[in-house]
């Protein structure tokens, strides 16, 4: 009930786009005057008569800014290609039609544009922030991705774009690169956000909680930042914490909804009826046709044994939002609770087929079914409710023993990890993320049969599952059968393109195979998509100076050692090449696993 950190996109990206449309009429010094509605396309007189007049490139480019800052983008299109008829090597221009189209939902002609652009002029920062938002939602997510970091190397300091890079990182699952990404980033709300959510998909939410912690400490009382420590609270169980929060923010804030809504949740999830009933009394009575409060002060209700006005709040939010499981359930058990059996069956059988995990509506349904003289069926609902059961059971064991295995590992008792994840496996056989954690114990073992067993388990339960393909190039990698190690990098890098391990580990070995062209390419895309892993750099720089481009190289050992000022490898790279001339150059050919350049991670 409890809402949860979200990754998706948030109002920061709506007031960019606010602000570029803006730019449409500030960039070109558009005059003011009262729009005309499309399809006339009439701005005002002064720019269409110029355009008579001067048909110059800047004139309609004036008359297409007028267009797109009120909106009318269907006329500012013809505008703008008009403008570039005139001059088409403008890579502005080619940016602000791109724009335009993009805001006429023709996002496949807006990237023609957007790349045209910045073909033009590659140090445009915008075209390249822009294109990327139409890769992602087109799909090609690592091209979008590739975009966003271009855009950072002009601008490194662009909140947005660490916003929307962070966010595409977590979504495919590589939280350590969104959380180096975002603890080297300038720090506000959103960034915040965006690393605690990092967190607490990892499963830190120690650090998550801190994250949060720090930025209450300079912003009390904010809401957003509030309501997140909340939710990690609740995904910790420290549900006092969470109330606590809450409470502390409603005093400063009295009355917010948001807040009042989670707080409100949070009580009834708790089974605090007398703090919660007043509250959504409250809440009902200022809007009562929020399905919200319709719903929550239903299961009140229901626990209060006042199940005939628990029906008629919860068939109203059942109206409202027919496919919510509790609203369904909880609706069954007030009509179960009058002996209303057959709205009691349509209600668990609605809600069971909403979520068949969940024991307790298959319990009751098998209650009403034999009500109902359906022995057959309630014994059939009986034996799924034992099922589910079991299965909560399990999920609860496989969770708390795989917590005690990843502390255990991270104090580096790897032989003790191996063992709780393995009871974490037998409890959750169907987890390809214990799989995949149980090969990482293994790894640390130095149990290398048994780690690829459960990595080829992790796969075949989660196919496309890049973690686990990347290890199991490492493990072929280090057997010598390369072939089938660059297959797995491969598989890796097609379910995550910018998957920065992969793609070292990959130019790793095409590197050790002496295709140093293809190996720098991946070398570069790695450091790309992560610019504080250092072991990309470092293979970089090896690779440069194993053909003599010694200037290039001591770059990449510098941007090496910017993130880890320590590290050996870089250390003697830099000591290399600051020999005479440079003609000492380290040899790239290394063995997987050597602490050394081209060293796989």
């Amino acid at each position: 009930m409890v809402h949860c950190l979200s990754s998706q996109p948030t109002t920061r990206t709506q007031v960019w786009f606010a602000f570029v449309l803006a730019g449409f009429c500030l960039f070109f010094c558009c005059p003011g005057g009262v729009a005309q509605s499309h399809p006339n396309c009439h701005g005002p007189e002064p720019l269409q008569a110029a355009t008579r007049n001067q048909p110059t490139a800047r004139n309609w480019a004036a008359l297409g800014g007028w267009f797109g800052e009120h909106h009318q983008f269907a006329c500012a299109i013809p505008a703008f290609r008009e403008a570039l008829r005139v001059d088409p090597g403008s890579a502005s221009l080619h940016y602000y039609l791109g724009l335009a189209l993009l805001s006429s939902g023709k996002s496949d002609e807006a990237l023609v544009e957007l790349k045209r652009s910045i073909e033009l002029d590659p140090s445009q920062f915008q075209p390249r922030l822009l294109a990327g938002v139409i890769l992602n939602e087109s799909g090609q997510r690592g091209e979008a991705e590739a975009s966003w970091e271009a855009a950072l190397r002009i601008d490194p300091a662009s909140t947005i774009a660490i916003d929307w890079l962070a966010k595409a990182r977590i979504d495919d699952g590589q939280f350590e690169a969104a959380i180096d990404l975002l603890l080297s980033a300038p720090r506000d709300e959103e960034l915040t956000l965006d690393l605690a959510l990092a967190y607490s998909r990892a499963g830190f939410f120690d650090k998550a909680a801190d994250t949060l912690s720090t930025a209450l400490e300079r912003a009390p009382g904010d809401l957003h930042l509030t309501s997140a420590l909340a939710t990690v609270y609740v995904q910790s169980h420290r549900y006092q914490d969470a109330t606590s929060k809450l409470q502390a923010a409603l005093q400063l804030h009295p009355r917010d909804p948001a807040t009042e809504l989670l707080y409100l949740e949070l009580l009834v999830m708790q089974g605090d009826d007398a703090t919660a009933r007043p509250l959504a009394q409250r809440m009902l009575a200022a809007n009562p046709n929020s399905f919200d409060a319709l719903y929550l002060f239903g299961i009140l209700e229901n626990d209060a044994q006042e199940y005939a006005s628990a029906i008629e709040h919860l068939k109203a939010a059942v109206a409202m939002n027919p496919n919510h499981y509790n609203a369904r359930y909880n609706l069954g058990l007030a009509y179960s609770r009058l002996q209303q059996n057959e709205a009691a069956r349509e209600q668990f059988e609605k809600a069971v087929a909403l979520d068949p995990t969940q024991a307790e509506a298959h319990f009751h349904l098998a209650q009403v079914l034999r009500s109902l003289g359906q022995a057959d069926r309630a014994q059939e609902q009986l034996k799924l409710f034992q099922e589910c059961q079991q299965a909560t059971v399990k999920l609860a064991l496989g969770q708390t023993k795989a917590g005690q295995a990843a502390q255990a590992l991270k104090d580096g008792h790897a032989d003790q990890a191996a063992a709780l994840y393995r009871e974490a496996v037998e409890a959750q056989p169907q987890n390809a993320n214990f799989e995949y954690d149980l090969a990482k114990a293994l790894e640390a073992i130095g149990d290398p049969v048994q780690e690829r067993a459960a990595l080829e388990k992790a796969i075949t339960l989660k196919p496309g599952f890049a973690a686990a393909e990347n290890q199991l190039g490492l493990i072929e990698a280090r057997s010598g059968d390369t072939a089938a190690a660059e297959q797995h990098f491969r598989s890796s890098l097609a379910a995550v393109p910018r998957f920065a391990e992969a793609l070292n580990n990959l130019g790793t070995l095409l590197g050790q195979e002496s295709r140093d062209t293809e190996a720098e390419v991946l070398f570069r895309s790695a450091a790309s998509a992560n610019p504080r892993y250092t072991q990309a750099w470092v293979n970089l720089a090896a690779t440069l100076a194993s053909q003599s481009r010694f200037s290039e190289a001591q770059d990449a050992v510098e941007n090496a050692l910017k993130t880890a000022p320590q590290d050996p490898d870089a250390l003697r790279l830099q000591q290399m090449l600051a020999k005479a001339g440079g003609t000492s150059s380290p040899s790239p050919h290394t063995s997987p696993g050597q602490s050394s350049s081209r060293v796989p991670h």
